[in-house]
Parts: structure tokens; sequence; C-alpha cells
């Protein structure tokens, strides 16, 4: 527990001192309210207006990290997870990463050894028009120098032409970083990961809260997930979706 509140004590200062805007939606007055309540140790109090607050879509940083922090006081452990996770996305702050990473080898929990892949995601979206933008100019400078040697020099280009094909494929792969995966947390204990869409096909496995799994797609009340290196498919009433 102390360790976790001097976890989120930093991240919260770091954050104010990099002046990490609060969300367009946010509220001053209840979250004030909720913050006055949060440093009085009234953290019950506090849930109620956050949790209001977050339904609503009106949130800013801290009051996920200080979410967080009240459900790991809770012994909430997939609840914890869940918003330290949507911090990181709102943020992208590094040190949240390292702590949710540390607090999933502290519980043992699958799906979140991907810290260099999550790293390369936020600077790829941070960077989104210039790295576009660069690619784009450097694949039309080697498509006109290309045609320039074949056609006008009438000599090979096999060098530009490799080269330009090496640039876009950096370009389609650019592209697909974009398309963020969808991620959930499991939010029960003792979760039932099954190989079909219905209660009646086999369990593959039974897990704890705060697990991360990778989101593939949704039918009925059945979200299909990976897990480690398959496919199964979960409630979706025992899956938080990361997503602001």
């Amino acid at each position: 527990m102390k360790k976790l509140q001097t976890a989120v004590l930093i991240i919260v200062v770091t954050g104010l001192l990099a002046g990490v805007p609060l969300s367009t939606n946010a509220a001053s007055g209840p979250l004030a309210r909720a913050d006055s309540l949060f440093h009085l140790k009234q953290y019950t109090q506090s849930w109620e207006l956050y949790d209001a607050l977050f339904h609503n879509h009106r949130y800013s940083p801290s009051m996920l990290l200080k979410m967080a922090f009240i459900q790991e006081g809770l012994g909430r452990l997939g609840q914890s997870m869940y918003y330290l996770n949507l911090y990181y996305l709102a943020t992208h702050d590094p040190q949240a990463l390292v702590k949710i990473e540390e607090m999933a080898a502290r519980n043992k929990l699958e799906g979140y050894s991907d810290s260099d892949a999550a790293l390369l995601l936020t600077f790829v979206k941070e960077n989104h028009k210039p790295l576009l933008g660069l690619l784009l100019s450097i694949c039309i400078f080697l498509f006109a120098l290309q045609y320039y040697q074949h056609v006008k020099l009438k000599r090979k280009a096999t060098a530009t032409a490799l080269v330009l094909v090496f640039f876009l494929v950096l370009l389609f792969i650019h592209g697909y970083i974009l398309q963020t995966r969808i991620q959930g947390i499991v939010s029960s204990a003792s979760t039932y990961l099954m190989s079909g869409p219905s209660a009646g096909s086999s369990v593959i496995a039974i897990v704890g809260e705060g697990h991360r799994l990778e989101i593939l797609g949704k039918k009925d009340v059945w979200v299909k997930v990976k897990w480690l290196d398959s496919e199964a498919y979960v409630k979706e009433d025992a899956l938080l979706s990361v997503r602001l």
C-alpha cells in the first residue's frame, strides 16, 4: 500500500510539473471536491465522485491515478491495473509504464511483457505527422529518382528500387502500428477462458483478476481475446476495455 502511495505521489507530481492537461470534459467543481476528500483520506466518498465523473467522461489524468490507488487499497487488483493502464493511455508517462510492469511482475500477471512495443507505439503516435511526412517525402523522391534513372538515363535503377521498397515497407509498418491494439483487464477473480463463445465450450484456463488480454473481436456477450499463444473467449462483463 505504501509503495503504491509513494508511486502515485511521484507520478502525480511529475505530471503536474510536466503540465499534463486536464481532460476538456473535466469539471473543476466535483473534481475539486473529490480531490479534497481524497487528501483527507476519505477514499470511499472521493471514489463515489471520481466514479461518477469517469462514467460521464469527465476526468483528469491525476484522477485516474488516484482511482488506481483507491482500488489498490481495497484489494481490487484488476480495477487498480485498469486505471493505471488508462492513466498511461492518457499521458504516455514512462514512469507509469514502469509501475504497471512492476505490479504485474509482483502479482505474476500475464500480458505486460511488451514495454518496448508500448514505448515504440507511444513514440509513433506522438510523432505521427512528422514521421508520415518524412516517409512520404522519401518515397516520392526515390520514385522520381528511379524514374529519372530508368527513363532519362536509360539505365537500371535496381539499388534505388530496393531502397524504395524498403521505405514503402516502413510506410506500411507505420500505418499498421497506428492501429492501436485494444486491450482488456480481467476484472473478476476466477474468470473462465473458454475455447469458444459458449458456456458449453471447454475451459482453457481459469485466471484471476489483473491479467491484460489483447481483444481480437466480439460475439454476443463473449469477447475473443489472445491468451498466451492461443485464442480464447471470455464473458464481456469480466473484462474492462482499456480505452478512453
